[in-house]
């Protein structure tokens, strides 16, 4: 573990305070330019100032930020300021110092440390060696460090520490940053996206008296005051729907979501999901729409081309694929698309529209050598979607649509126009991971209410994942909700692929540790 305990700062902050001087600040630092501005200013004047000269224009400069490094050469200081723009040089000599400043040059070197926020008034300047800086006339500190700062040139490397202490990791390490500013801009993409595209954005309950709209365990907690049980959201699905109930016809939430599951290298308990719903519209609308969201939050992410490099494979980006299959309404060119029976049958060699019965299937896919549990083994579509998850889900690198999830799977789903057992939901599967998942959504309340049955069946016999009867969300269907379709992306798993991340707890920015 990082070291961070108190150092003679301590002691600097009540020298500090002996001198009269707030190492805590409350009035505002009233800045002229960020430190990229600073040097954009100098470069269109770097003809004007000679080498050891100041700028002639003498424009007042006021500079704010973190002092990144500090080099005293006994006459003059140079430090190192760093704001969220940049990094700019400050040149600190004795005889430039203005006569009534509240830190003069022997304090400016004995209590300023690298950590240190400072405020800075200056001119231009162009050092000696050529570089363009700012020759300090009044540093005034604005918050003083207490412990010491990571080292700017190795880092911290400790993952634990990273990601337990994510502000070390940001002021240590530049790519940290950067990888959240990214990230940052990929949820607004999304949201200006979907914005642009008349999609109302609206807020669900993270509380709910019945959790659903996924299969996933949920965290419970309890109200006082109430006195019931709550959980905490497990999607937001539901609630959106009854909004399209309500009378609106393109609703969407980013927002995060909470599913009491393992942590791994994609998984955190917590995480942030996009859900969009679009009535009068069906799953192959969706599926466009996956496409615009992603492709346009590659490009707000700097990617100029089509093509992401992410973990040694090269991922295309571009719709190529005229897709020949059934669906008249699946035209132009789209990323690739399979039906789940095709892509097994491309996989395995196993077709399932073969099959008449269970019995027959498993009979083939016992060869395969899968170790399928009892409840995998109850019916053609269970078993269809278990040698999918086992054996091709992996091997999925390039943007890939598979559609037609068995019914069994799928129970917020509305049954497939024209194949029996199916419903019309599609996965976008990118990297060997699920990015995407769209339905044409069930809006039949007697059909939904026995799918619900058929879920508390499953619960009952042991299933902790299944849904729960949602008696709200019936009646919400009861009063009529017209065709539509929904998509809900994962908003950690995109921000990922667009950083070159590898695990999820490098993209969620405080993610979920167990104490240490």
């Amino acid at each position: 573990m990082v070291r961070i305990e108190a150092d003679d700062r301590l002691q600097k902050v009540e020298v500090l305070r002996d001198q009269g001087i707030n190492p805590y600040p409350s009035e505002a630092f009233k800045r002229t330019h960020s430190a990229q501005e600073v040097l954009t200013l100098l470069e269109e004047r770097t003809k004007a100032i000679e080498p050891g000269a100041e700028d002639s224009d003498k424009q007042p400069i006021k500079a704010c930020g973190r002092v990144v490094s500090k080099r005293d050469s006994g006459s003059i200081i140079f430090i190192d300021l760093r704001d969220f723009s940049g990094k700019i040089q400050l040149v600190i000599n004795k005889g430039e110092l203005s006569e009534k400043v509240e830190l003069n040059f022997d304090s400016i070197g004995k209590l300023v440390d690298v950590g240190d926020f400072v405020g800075i008034q200056g001119i231009g300047y162009r050092t000696k060696r050529g570089q363009l800086s700012i020759l300090v006339h009044d540093l005034k500190i604005l918050c003083k460090a207490t412990i010491p700062f990571p080292d700017t040139y190795y880092g911290v490397k400790d993952p634990e520490i990273l990601r337990r202490y994510r502000e070390v990791d940001m002021v240590s390490n530049a790519e940290s940053l950067e990888r959240f500013t990214k990230r940052s801009k990929v949820v607004q993409s999304v949201r200006d996206y979907l914005n642009k595209e008349n999609f109302y954005e609206i807020e669900t309950p993270i509380f709910q008296t019945i959790y659903g709209g996924a299969s996933a365990r949920p965290f419970v907690t309890y109200h006082n005051s109430l006195e019931i049980n709550l959980y905490l959201r497990i999607a937001t699905e539901l609630f959106l729907k009854r909004a399209i109930c309500g009378g609106f016809e393109k609703v969407f939430e980013i927002g995060r979501v909470f599913r009491n599951e393992g942590i791994d290298a994609t998984h955190n308990p917590e995480f942030t999901s996009l859900e969009a719903y679009q009535a009068y519209a069906d799953y192959f609308d969706m599926l466009k729409l996956v496409e615009d969201i992603i492709c346009n939050a590659s490009k707000v992410a700097g990617i100029e081309t089509e093509e992401i490099d992410y973990q040694g494979h090269t991922i295309s980006l571009q719709r190529k694929y005229d897709y020949s299959g059934t669906y008249p309404s699946l035209n132009g060119l789209h990323w690739r698309v399979k039906t789940m029976v095709e892509a097994v049958k491309d996989e395995t060699g196993i077709d399932f529209d073969a099959f008449e019965d269970v019995s027959e299937a498993l009979e083939k896919v016992e060869q395969l050598d899968l170790k399928l549990s009892e409840l995998d083994k109850q019916s053609l579509g269970n078993l269809l979607y278990a040698v999918f998850d086992k054996q091709v889900e992996e091997t999925l690198i390039q943007p890939t649509f598979i559609i037609d999830f068995p019914v069994e799977v799928s129970p917020l789903a509305k049954a497939h126009r024209d194949k029996p057992g199916y419903t019309e939901r599609f996965e976008m599967f990118l990297a060997g991971q699920e990015f995407s998942n769209c339905f044409s959504e069930l809006n039949d309340p007697v059909e939904q209410r026995s799918r619900f049955e058929d879920q508390l069946s499953r619960k009952k016999a042991g299933d902790d994942e299944a849904m729960p009867m949602d008696e709200g969300f019936l009646k919400a269907l009861s009063l009529g909700m017209p065709t539509c379709a929904g998509l809900s992306i994962g908003i950690d798993r995109l921000s990922m692929l667009l950083t070159n991340s590898t695990s999820i707890r490098d993209i969620v920015m405080f993610p979920t540790m167990k104490p240490s």
